[in-house]
């Protein structure tokens, strides 16, 4: 499975991205955030590949994926790190109709059972939430995971340009959105949890896990991959679990172990 060389450090890295995105959005504006983020990871893609593209699909691309890095911010206000994991992991859901309608990409049988039996799972993790505050983070996340689908498909769909390109090209136009966002909201504080949250979100967790990600939807159907990332919200949840001693409620552990059996489900190749 080639996807794996992939998967195993973008798990790594994108479980403990959600614990630094916390930190460094409590000093600064999600705005502000972003656009630091972005303006590192385009300084380390464009430096690399010394190219920018602005082509129809490029742009799409770029501002399905700021929309998404924007919303999973802000819903970072209001919702925990784990909390937030299992929520934007909704994404599969979503994953499989639009590949449906961009890429024509039918998914099989198994891999449908295997996304419902995960999904239920995220809903299962997520009914506590539905109240006050964390209602709203949830349902801003959840938004995000639709534009983090989107952007998904469009890594597939572009997926015979250089994956070092395209991420250097979505990265310089989404910095251009979010400067032209920047008026709204754009507080700061430089101390220095606000540096090693932007240093972890920017490098491993922003220019290495979107390169990662563009890799494995590159090499596999979307509806396989998105399955896979169900790992995250699983070992976000543990890593909460070792750090902060949270247990998850009973609702939300058999909402874990539904997650684990759907990935293992859709890993079944023939039905």
């Amino acid at each position: 499975m080639k996807v794996v060389k992939y998967l195993i450090p973008y798990v790594l890295i994108s479980s403990f991205n959600y614990y630094f995105a916390k930190e460094a959005i409590s000093s600064a504006s999600p705005i502000v955030f972003n656009l630091i983020r972005y303006l590192i990871s385009t300084a380390i893609f464009v430096s690399l590949t010394k190219k920018v593209i602005f082509s129809k699909d490029i742009i799409q691309l770029a501002i399905y994926t700021t929309a998404s890095s924007l919303l999973w911010a802000y819903g970072l206000l209001y919702v925990t790190p784990a909390e937030s994991a299992v929520l934007s992991y909704t994404m599969p859901l979503f994953s499989i109709p639009i590949a449906l309608l961009v890429l024509s990409e039918n998914p099989t049988l198994i891999e449908i059972i295997g996304v419902i039996i995960g999904f239920s799972g995220v809903i299962l993790y997520g009914l506590p939430l539905i109240h006050g505050f964390t209602l709203l983070g949830s349902i801003v996340t959840v938004i995000n995971a639709i534009f983090w689908a989107s952007f998904s498909v469009y890594y597939r769909k572009l997926r015979e340009y250089n994956p070092l390109v395209v991420n250097s090209s979505q990265f310089a136009i989404g910095s251009i959105i979010l400067t032209l966002l920047l008026p709204i909201d754009y507080k700061v504080n430089l101390n220095e949890q606000f540096v090693y949250g932007i240093a972890y979100t920017s490098i491993p967790g922003g220019a290495l896990s979107f390169f990662l990600w563009n890799m494995m939807v590159k090499i596999e159907k979307i509806s396989r991959v998105t399955v896979l990332s169900f790992l995250v919200p699983i070992i976000t949840t543990l890593v909460e679990y070792i750090l902060y001693g949270t247990l998850p409620l009973f609702i939300q552990i058999i909402g874990i172990i539904l997650m684990f059996v759907g990935i293992l489900v859709s890993r079944i190749r023939k039905i």
